[in-house]
């Protein structure tokens, strides 16, 4: 191997339409399945809090005007924060469902209505950045963990909408801008409510996923290694025979031994995609990182005649496990050599991207990814290989979001595949 938009949204129901699709395009790409939207360059996963807070801000069109009239609603509004709270769960209380996940006594109520306080004060006093949203999702969660039915809360929001909008309706020089910041604000909390509930629904199925896969995997296995150790036997006594009476023999079983090779392989991707090893994070050195995925596919890029270069920036470090990392650059290098011709050239490059991300970049020069196929190469089972899983890339994405990072795929200049991973910084 060679080494070497904003545009003004017509209602609030059609910015919450907006911002739901937004969130949950990236749920549904988190596990790989389609999204409704068409990309020509599709950033895949949760990814980082920051940059998620950002589009949704981009989507509603929430920007410095906004920021300046929460803050200064805010002096008004924050003396009535306490008796919103008290409305607001009154709301839910009124429903018997709600009422009895509620039923631990005043202290649980108590303690929902101090969150619920502060979470006004950060709605209008930000700052409404990657750390905003991850609050967020915490609070959400909490409403998860309890079991508190979505609707209930979705209909108590509403109480929070009035009641704030009511009070800016109070300082009229400012109502008008005033109630468009917090429509904008508040819409982008509904999808962040939302999104943690489908976080949720979506750690339930892939657990169920992940016991059946194992199960199953279990009740195959037990008759493949007895096929494997009977097939073993059976070869040995062939190679026994005259060499003239060996080679009729010996084909149909090296077929069946290498069947049975490649479903024990599916096993093993089956459940590394559904029950993902817990990640020992540590800093990671991306050249070392790098220079050891290809050593073990310097022989398979050679037989084919694929030049690999390399340009990773001096002292680049991602922080994650070394283990499953070097799975996902061995995946995205394996790809890019099945797509690649002979004399063809695969470039893996590695940049620091911003003071707290890196990306890595797996280009090559073959016939690239039709549009319509894009929003599926993450998925499972996804091929367009003869002799593909389609587990591969999947298990990069899992792999990805395990450490809170993104994927994209786009097309090269040359009309190749490029993938292009971001990670935590280290």
């Amino acid at each position: 191997m060679h080494l070497a938009r904003r545009q003004e949204p017509a209602s609030a129901s059609s910015k919450v339409r907006r911002i739901c699709v937004a969130l949950r395009t990236h749920a549904d790409r988190a596990l790989g399945w389609q999204s409704s939207c068409g990309t020509d360059a599709l950033w895949s996963g949760v990814g980082v809090g920051d940059s998620i807070i950002e589009e949704l801000k981009g989507y509603v069109g929430f920007g410095p005007d906004d920021v300046q009239a929460l803050r200064a609603f805010h002096p008004t509004a924050r003396p009535h924060f306490e008796q919103i709270a008290e409305i607001f769960y009154d709301r839910i209380l009124a429903h018997p469902e709600a009422r009895q996940v509620l039923q631990g006594g005043e202290s649980r109520v108590g303690q929902l209505k101090r969150t619920l306080v502060q979470w006004m004060d950060g709605v209008l006093n930000g700052p409404w950045d990657e750390g905003y949203f991850e609050l967020r999702c915490r609070i959400g969660r909490v409403h998860v963990k309890i079991g508190l039915p979505q609707h209930y809360m979705f209909g108590a929001m509403n109480v929070v909408r009035r009641e704030l909008e009511s009070l800016a309706d109070e300082l009229p020089a400012q109502a008008p801008q005033t109630r468009r910041a917090l429509g904008r604000i508040l819409d982008i909390e509904l999808a962040i409510m939302l999104h943690t509930y489908r976080e949720d629904l979506e750690a339930q199925r892939m657990a169920a996923v992940g016991t059946l896969t194992a199960g199953l995997s279990h009740e195959i296995r037990n008759p493949l290694n007895a096929a494997a150790l009977q097939l073993a036997v059976l070869e040995r006594r062939v190679r026994r025979l005259p060499e003239q009476q060996q080679a009729g023999a010996l084909e149909p079983l090296v077929l069946v031994r290498d069947e049975i090779r490649r479903l024990d392989h599916l096993l093993e991707d089956l459940l590394q995609y559904a029950r993902p090893r817990q990640l020992e994070q540590m800093p990671v050195d991306v050249a070392q990182l790098v220079g050891q995925a290809c050593q073990l596919l310097a022989s398979d890029a050679d037989a084919r005649g694929i030049r690999v270069s390399i340009a990773i920036d001096k002292g680049l470090t991602a922080r994650g496990d070394s283990v499953r990392l070097r799975e996902v650059v061995i995946n995205l290098v394996l790809n890019a050599l099945d797509a690649s011709k002979r004399g063809g050239e695969i470039r893996i490059k590695g940049t620091k991207k911003g003071p707290a991300e890196v990306e890595l970049a797996v280009e090559d020069d073959g016939p690239g990814v039709a549009p319509e196929q894009r929003e599926k190469v993450f998925q499972p089972f996804f091929t367009t290989k003869a002799q593909g899983t389609g587990l591969g890339l999947a298990i990069v994405h899992s792999v990805v979001t395990q450490h809170r990072g993104s994927i994209r795929l786009e097309a090269t200049e040359k009309g190749g595949a490029a993938f292009r991973v971001r990670l935590p910084g280290a």
